[in-house]
C-alpha cells in the first residue's frame, strides 16, 4: 500500500502540553489523558444523531515552533482528538507515555482512538490512550481492524521484511520476506488482505501473489505471462488484481474470468498502481512516467480512462463516497496541495495549505472532508466541500474520519 507524507512531517519531535479547554483529566498507568466535551460515538450517546466527524492533530505549546521544531525530543506535545470541532480527547506522546509521534502511528475506529508504539523489542497498541495489547517484536501497524473486542493488525518489522498477521497480539500468519498488498477489507466471504511473498527456484528469486481470506491463504495471478502484480483486493466475491502481463503494453484489470486493459496512452508507463473498491465499480489510481523526467497521476474507472492530470501532479490520500471516488492532488515539488478531485469535479484548493498524515480525506453523506495544514504560520483547517472551518491549535492536523452512527464504520 502507498503511503504519502509531506516531508514537512519527517523532522517532527518524538514528544509533544495543550491548553486545556474545559473538560477533566483521567488518570491511568499511562500518563495523565484528558477527556473534553467532544462527542464519542463510541458512548453510545449519538443513536439517531447527525454525521460526527473526527480529526487528530498533535499540539505544541503556544509559541513554540513545530515546524522547525529546535528542541526536537524535549519539547512536550499531546495527541488531540477533535469530534465535530470540539476536542474529545488529548493523549501525552513521548517514549515514557509509549505513544509515538508519527502521523500513521494512530487512527479513529467506532469513535475510538487507536495508537500503535514500538519500543526496541516490543509493540504497544493502546484505545484511548489505554493499553489493549502488548506483544514481543518492534513493528509498524499498516492495517488495523476491530471488530468488537478483537483488534486485528498487519505489522512489519521496522528493520527487515517481511509482515505478520495478528488477532490481539496472537500471530494468525507470518512472512519472512512477504510484504502487504492491501490492507484489511470485510464483505461476505470474511476478512482479507493481500500480500506478496519472494521465493527461490532453479536459483531465481521470483515474486509470488497471494490472498488470505479468513483462515485460508489463496495463490493469485499464476499464469506465467503476469510480469508484475500490482494490487490484489477481493471484490464483490470475485478476486480483482492489477497486472502487467507478456505482450500487453498498459496494464491490465482482472476481476474473475474478465480481463480489460487499461485505457492508457502509450507514452505512459506505470511506476505504482492501487486497487480502490467503490459500490458498483473499481478505480485504478496510478502514478505513471513519460520520461525520466516526468511523472503524472491518473484514475480509471472499470478500466477506462477517468481522469488524467497534469504533468508533476500526482494523487494521494483516496477515498470514496458510493460510486464516486474523490482525492487531493498534489505537485511533485512540495509547493502546496494544488487541487482537490470530488466525484469528477476538479476545485482549487485554498492556497498555502498542504495535507499531511495517512488519512486527510473523508467522505460521507455526500460531504467531502480534508484535513489542511498551513505552510506558513497560521492554524491548520478542515475543509467541507468549499467551506472551511479553523482549528485554533498550535500544531497540525494528521488525519480526518466522518462517520454515521446509523452505518458500519470505515476500517483503517
Amino acid at each position: 500500500m502507498k503511503r504519502y507524507l509531506c516531508a514537512a512531517v519527517l523532522g517532527l519531535a518524538m514528544s509533544c502540553g495543550l491548553k486545556e479547554i474545559g473538560g477533566e483529566h483521567v488518570q491511568s498507568g499511562d500518563g495523565t489523558i484528558w477527556e473534553g466535551p467532544g462527542t464519542s460515538i463510541a458512548d453510545g450517546a449519538t443513536q439517531g444523531k447527525r454525521t460526527i466527524w473526527y480529526a487528530t492533530g498533535f499540539e505544541y505549546p503556544e509559541g513554540y515552533d513545530w515546524k522547525s521544531d529546535p528542541e526536537s525530543g524535549s519539547v512536550k506535545c499531546s495527541l488531540v482528538v477533535f469530534a465535530n470541532g470540539v476536542p474529545m480527547m488529548k493523549v501525552p506522546v513521548g517514549d515514557d507515555y509509549e505513544t509515538g509521534s508519527g502521523p500513521d502511528m494512530h487512527r479513529i475506529i467506532d469513535g475510538c482512538l487507536y495508537t500503535d508504539y514500538s519500543s526496541d523489542s516490543e509493540t504497544v497498541l493502546k484505545k484511548n490512550g489505554k493499553e489493549v495489547v502488548r506483544y514481543s517484536g518492534r513493528e509498524m501497524i499498516v492495517s488495523m481492524y476491530v471488530d468488537d473486542d478483537d483488534i486485528y493488525t498487519l505489522g512489519q518489522p521496522r528493520a527487515g521484511g517481511g509482515f505478520t498477521f495478528r488477532r490481539n497480539g496472537e500471530v494468525q500468519l507470518s512472512r519472512e520476506n512477504g510484504y502487504v498488498l492491501s490492507g484489511f477489507r470485510k464483505d461476505s466471504q470474511g476478512l482479507s488482505f493481500a500480500f506478496s511473498e519472494t521465493i527461490k527456484a532453479s536459483g531465481e528469486a521470483l515474486e509470488r501473489y497471494y490472498l488470505a481470506v479468513g483462515d485460508e491463504v489463496r495463490q493469485i495471478a499464476v499464469r506465467e505471462d503476469i510480469k508484475k502484480v500490482w494490487d490484489v483486493v477481493l471484490y464483490e466475491g470475485e478476486i480483482c488484481y492489477l497486472a502487467s502481463f507478456v505482450g500487453i503494453s498498459t496494464p491490465v484489470l482482472v476481476k474473475g474470468d474478465l480481463m480489460t486493459a487499461l485505457d492508457m496512452p502509450l507514452s505512459m508507463q506505470m511506476i505504482s498502481g492501487s486497487l480502490i473498491p467503490a459500490e458498483g465499480s473499481i478505480y485504478v489510481e496510478a502514478i505513471c512516467g513519460r520520461n525520466a523526467l516526468q511523472f503524472i497521476g491518473g484514475i480509471w474507472k472499470d478500466g477506462k480512462q477517468y481522469k488524467i492530470f497534469n504533468s508533476g501532479q500526482i494523487v494521494s490520500n483516496i477515498c470514496t463516497w458510493e460510486d464516486g471516488i474523490c482525492c487531493t492532488v498534489s505537485q511533485m515539488v512540495p509547493t502546496g496541495l494544488s487541487q482537490i478531485f470530488r466525484c469528477g469535479e476538479t476545485i482549487q484548493a485554498p492556497a498555502g495549505f498542504v495535507v499531511m498524515g495517512n488519512k486527510p480525506v473523508a467522505m460521507v453523506d455526500g460531504i467531502m472532508y480534508v484535513a489542511m495544514n498551513p505552510l506558513a504560520g497560521g492554524h491548520p483547517l478542515i475543509w467541507k466541500d468549499g467551506e472551511t472551518e479553523t482549528l485554533k491549535i498550535n500544531g497540525y492536523l494528521s488525519s480526518i474520519y466522518a462517520d454515521q452512527p446509523s452505518q458500519d464504520t470505515v476500517r483503517d
